[in-house]
């Protein structure tokens, strides 16, 4: 065998294999290493550009809530910024068209929502009656295996005194284990999205208010009430809720919160007391 000085020339070959080998090993681990590390430090940018979306989008918020009126801002910090918009009373008030409903976020089960009828801005005890068709229209649900019941409480001012009256709806489906009134659900109304409707009828003149509570649903669900008519504001609920939506952005990252506020909510518990049957002592 033919020898240079040093390794034979066959073990030299092998040694540069060995080599080139241990080179690709180490180079893959270092690669591995670096993709590793770049993910983190991406993941963590993310993270915190996300953290930072989301504060300037509360911040935003809470700007927007502190300006009258339909808002139209941008607000800036800490490399963030946040877009708001909305801040319109809900549900306008057309001419000669049916008013749009108010349709509330999904509500879970026990969580009241609450629907004014007449002016709450009334300075007047009663307030003036703002809504006068004896009819209304309400929506609830959108599961057909989760099905919720609702309970209607209406209060209403009669003969010098302010009154309640209750509906308890289910589907024809329960109804005869819950005892409710029984109500078809086929969800197939011109209202998209829900499950169950009931048109309440012969209702009183002087109404001041209506809260609604779903039961029974293990998830939550939306409620909408819509006022039935198309005479402009004898026609229609007034006007008493605001959507926002706040964009915020940091870097690349866009985070949005929407909120939906209503005007001078009464607590629930009121329809465990003020509007109960019996007299409340203390």
């Amino acid at each position: 065998m033919k020898k240079q000085k040093g390794l034979p020339v066959r073990q030299a070959g092998q040694v540069v294999l060995i080599l080139i080998l241990v080179m690709t090993v180490a180079l893959a681990i270092g690669i591995s290493v670096v993709q590793r590390s770049l993910s983190d430090i991406s993941t963590s940018t993310k993270i915190e550009e996300s953290s930072r979306a989301f504060s300037a989008a509360e911040a935003g918020i809470e700007q927007a809530l502190s300006t009258s009126g339909n808002v139209n801002v941008t607000f800036t910090e800490n490399q963030s910024s946040a877009k708001v918009t909305g801040g319109d009373l809900i549900p306008a008030v057309p001419e000669a068209v049916r008013q749009e409903a108010l349709e509330f976020p999904p509500l879970s089960k026990e969580q009241t929502a609450h629907v004014w009828l007449a002016d709450y801005n009334s300075t007047t005890n009663p307030p003036q009656v703002y809504y006068t068709q004896n009819t209304l229209d309400v929506y609830w649900g959108n599961s057909a295996s989760d099905k919720a019941a609702l309970e209607l409480t209406l209060v209403y001012y009669e003969a010098g005194q302010y009154k309640s009256k209750k509906w308890y709806l289910d589907s024809a489906a329960r109804s005869s284990l819950s005892n409710f009134e029984s109500v078809t659900c086929t969800a197939n109304y011109s209202l998209q999205g829900y499950q169950c409707k009931k048109t309440l009828d012969s209702l009183p003149s002087d109404m001041m208010m209506l809260t609604a509570r779903l039961l029974y649903n293990t998830t939550s669900q939306p409620f909408a009430v819509q006022a039935v008519g198309t005479c402009g504001k004898d026609c229609s609920i007034p006007p008493q809720a605001k959507i926002f939506i706040s964009i915020g952005t940091a870097g690349q990252t866009q985070r949005s919160i929407k909120l939906f506020q209503i005007a001078k909510v009464a607590p629930p518990y009121f329809d465990y007391g003020i509007f109960s049957v019996g007299e409340i002592n203390k």
